[in-house]
């Protein structure tokens, strides 16, 4: 069988690009023949390398730009549905062709391309990340999609009150990784991992880092990522006077090794889809805490492997209720798993629930019943 995937930029940092290699891989080496149409070509290599049977196809050689001017944003788009109109009509015609689109963009452009009646929609956020008018019109477009993925039954549910709810399914992120870390008992590290952007809540997590150092001045926090708020995030170290116990680390190509030098991972998002580095970090025996943000945290945490940390919505920024509220709560928890090793060691024993839950063959029957 063919199977299309379709990504706004697959040479990306991501979740949503790591995600869509490690599935174009799976259904490779199931014997399928997989090519991964990118949109756009932000980066001249790779971040995340599919397996050597998959093709990868640039409809764009240019980068995508989410900011500037309208007009420009505007003619790069309809660019990119000239591309795939051309690319779907000479490619995907075949009877026994799958596509899968991921995201909202990848979706829209394949709908104003004529294919979402043959092309299954994936969704990789949270249902309600959109404003209710957006929500509307992206409802309206699913209507036409064959299939809709989601990641969590949660999220499944609310598309299924607007659509067909026979033609809505759930499939989680499954865990890529087959490595085993091996904590060093000693280390003082904390470890966050993610896009620097507001969703991702460093904001909150190194205000909450405050009260933590004050406390236990020997411990420290590396946060690996890229993004546009890296200066802001840079700046708030700064003016906390956490320059000593808070790094902003950049990408890691081995961040394996870097989750072995710590004694537990933080995640301190607002919003998640299924949170990718939370299952990778669950799948390699990492202790754990998050924010009970939606959707995604507390489906992998409730049965073990850390601690669902409370979470009030209400947190855009640092003059919100909820904010200082969430800054508390995330203090508290760190300081508790500081505080209990023998706690942290408990939580590496729902490794083998999470590689068995979400095993690349268990998401691929899922996967392979959307083909019939």
């Amino acid at each position: 069988m063919k199977i299309f995937f379709f990504i706004k930029d697959v040479s990306l940092t991501g979740g949503t690009e790591r995600v869509t290699v490690n599935l174009a891989s799976l259904f490779a080496d199931k014997g399928h023949d997989v090519t991964i149409g990118s949109y756009y070509h932000g980066k001249e290599n790779l971040t995340y390398r599919p397996n050597d049977k998959v093709k990868v196809k640039f409809l764009d050689d240019q980068g995508c730009y989410d900011f500037g001017h309208p007009l420009s944003r505007l003619k790069r788009f309809f660019n990119a549905l000239g591309a795939i109109r051309k690319f779907v009509k000479t490619e995907c015609n075949g009877e026994d062709t799958i596509i899968i689109s991921q995201n909202f963009f990848s979706n829209a452009l394949l709908w104003l391309s004529g294919m979402a009646s043959k092309s299954i929609g994936c969704e990789h956020f949270k249902y309600d990340v959109y404003s209710a008018p957006i929500r509307y019109v992206r409802n309206l477009i699913y209507k036409r999609f064959n299939r809709i993925v989601a990641l969590t039954d949660k999220d499944a549910n609310r598309f299924k009150r607007h659509l067909d709810a026979s033609k809505v399914f759930s499939i989680p992120n499954m865990v890529a990784t087959k490595d085993v870390v091996s904590l060093d008992p000693g280390s003082t590290k904390i470890i966050a991992v993610g896009r620097l952007a507001p969703q991702k809540g460093f904001d909150m997590l190194i205000d909450a880092m405050r009260d933590v150092v004050a406390k236990y001045p020997n411990w420290t926090l590396d946060i690996f990522g890229e993004g546009e708020d890296k200066a802001k995030l840079q700046n708030q170290i700064e003016c906390c006077n956490l320059k000593s116990n808070v790094s902003l680390k950049g990408y890691s190509k081995n961040i394996v090794s870097e989750f072995e030098k710590s004694a537990f991972f933080v995640l301190s998002s607002r919003y998640e889809g299924f949170p990718l580095v939370l299952v990778e970090a669950l799948g390699l025996g990492m202790p754990c805490a998050a924010f009970d943000c939606p959707e995604g945290p507390s489906q992998l945490l409730e049965k073990g492997g850390g601690v669902l940390i409370p979470f009030n919505r209400d947190c855009g920024n640092s003059k919100t209720a909820g904010y200082s509220e969430n800054v508390s709560n995330l203090s508290q928890t760190i300081a508790y798993m500081i505080e209990n090793p023998a706690f942290r060691d408990k939580c590496m024993e729902h490794r083998d629930f999470i590689r068995r839950e979400l095993s690349p063959d268990v998401i691929y029957k899922k996967w392979e019943g959307l083909f019939v």
